[in-house]
């Protein structure tokens, strides 16, 4: 009975040991086209390619700061204007591990008391042409051997900026009188090298170039003042060079064109504003000046799509008179409400105005 059962349990264990090696030497079914791939030959395979590893304690350039992150002078307002020619930059970066810089511009080294290497972080440069600039840093750490990768960024330079080109503040409005003073103001971007002669202007009344004096074309003022010898229209232009070149390097036009005349309006206004409902009175007001303190005045109305003007009477009848009428408006539409002044004694009109008006049906 125990030899027997000595037989079985032999027999037994083979079995399981069969099956044990049998399981190893199957392969398992893929399913889905998923399978344990890193053990399959047996061997562990390369891991997926990653992100490089830089040391903590490697030289790094992180960004630009100062000027070069500005890319202009900044303002007051928070508006930049490009950098122009007498302009000193000074050059500077975030970094890391950082104790030597080295600067370059336009690939040329800007070496620092005729060193290329320097513990000092920044750089001054004067900018001497215009042009586009690429600036570069590197930094090194302790171990001299081991340098960052350099870092660049390019700017736009110019000759000169003009920032504003405008009539005086105390000009009002786009109309004079025959015979006033009208002053126009230049004011341009100043860098720390410019001294007072460092800029010349070039004056224009009606593309005609204007003369000091002396019979010179170009000036250092930034102010010009002219004065209307007889009604017309007025434009004004401004051309700038550097005190050391011979051509103009950049030109502005004043926005508006003068209106000159012997009598003019410096304002035309309807109320209500713009938009009336059929039924309601508008008011029509201007304000005259003259030069010889007496003017008429005389009020017009028509359609958008019509060819003349109704002008509106006053109560005894006259078509030319005080600067203001009242208007009551028969029909709906676009109008066009226009306001002419002259001089006693003048056929013609010295001056006029226009507003585009509209009347609806019912309220607005």
């Amino acid at each position: 009975m125990k030899k027997w059962n000595l037989g079985a349990w032999c027999f037994g264990a083979l079995l399981i040991a069969g099956a044990v090696v049998l399981a190893f030497r199957v392969k398992a079914p893929q399913k889905d086209g998923l399978r344990a791939t890193r053990f399959e030959d047996g061997l562990p395979r390369a891991a997926a390619p990653g992100p490089d590893v830089v040391s903590k304690n490697y030289p790094v350039v992180i960004g630009f700061l100062g000027h070069l992150a500005d890319r202009g002078t900044k303002r007051n307002d928070g508006s930049v204007v490009p950098f122009v020619i007498g302009d000193i930059l000074t050059l500077d970066a975030e970094a890391l591990n950082a104790t030597e810089y080295r600067w370059t511009v336009n690939g040329a080294v800007l070496k620092e008391k005729d060193q290329e290497w320097s513990v000092r972080k920044d750089r001054e440069y004067e900018v001497v042409a215009a042009g586009e600039l690429r600036f570069g840093v590197e930094v090194r750490g302790a171990d001299a051997s081991v340098v960052s990768q350099p870092k660049e960024t390019t700017l736009k330079t110019e000759p000169l900026y003009i920032e504003s080109f405008e009539k005086n503040i105390v000009q009002d409005g786009d109309r004079c009188l025959t015979g006033d003073e009208f002053t126009v103001e230049l004011a341009l971007a100043s860098p720390v090298m410019a001294d007072l002669d460092f800029y010349q202007c070039r004056y224009f009344v009606n593309d005609v170039p204007q003369k000091d004096d002396e019979g010179h074309e170009w000036t250092s003022e930034t102010e010009f003042t002219y004065k209307f010898p007889a009604p017309g229209h007025y434009s004004f232009k401004v051309e700038v060079r550097r005190a050391t070149e011979k051509a103009a390097e950049k030109t502005a036009v004043l926005a508006e064109t003068i209106t000159v005349a012997d009598a003019v309006f410096l304002s035309f206004d309807a109320y209500p504003d713009k938009c009336a409902a059929l039924g309601a009175t508008v008011h029509l007001d201007a304000f005259p000046q003259s030069l010889f303190g007496k003017s008429e005045c005389r009020f017009g109305i028509k359609k958008v799509e019509a060819a003349d003007f109704a002008w509106v009477a006053e109560e005894d009848g006259a078509i030319w008179g005080e600067a203001d009428r009242d208007w009551l408006p028969a029909e709906p539409g676009n109008y066009i409400l226009r306001a002419e002044i002259r001089e006693p004694g003048k056929e013609q009109a010295d001056d006029s105005k226009e507003i585009l008006y509209t009347v609806t049906v019912g309220e607005f």
